[in-house]
């Protein structure tokens, strides 16, 4: 799974984003912990994926390019918000490609 630049909801920001990434890793993400990912399909920019999903080799083979990990369901869409906004603001547009070079 790459890593790039990654975001946490502000219910988890004190949480360490390398122990979030060992856990997406080993299939062991906590309840109600989400994860965003740049999409691999065309006409979507991210994706949000729940513990059960990500607690899969599917999700681990799939070598998804991490950029964000949410707590909630409702959190984690503020967060996405939040991320689009950001890069909008930094780079002038959003696209898959700025989510993969901006950094925090």
């Amino acid at each position: 799974m790459d890593v790039l630049n990654v975001y946490l909801s502000d219910n988890i920001i004190d949480e360490s984003v390398d122990m979030l990434l060992r856990l997406a890793n080993s299939k062991s993400m906590p309840f109600n912990y989400y994860v965003v990912v740049v999409s691999d399909k065309e006409d979507e920019l991210l994706v949000m994926y729940s513990y059960s999903e990500v607690n899969t080799d599917r999700f681990i083979d799939a070598n998804y390019k991490i950029v964000g990990f949410g707590k909630g369901k409702n959190e984690t869409k503020k967060l996405i918000q939040y991320m689009i906004e950001d890069v909008l603001i930094n780079t002038g547009e959003v696209s898959k490609s700025k989510f993969m070079t901006i950094r925090n």
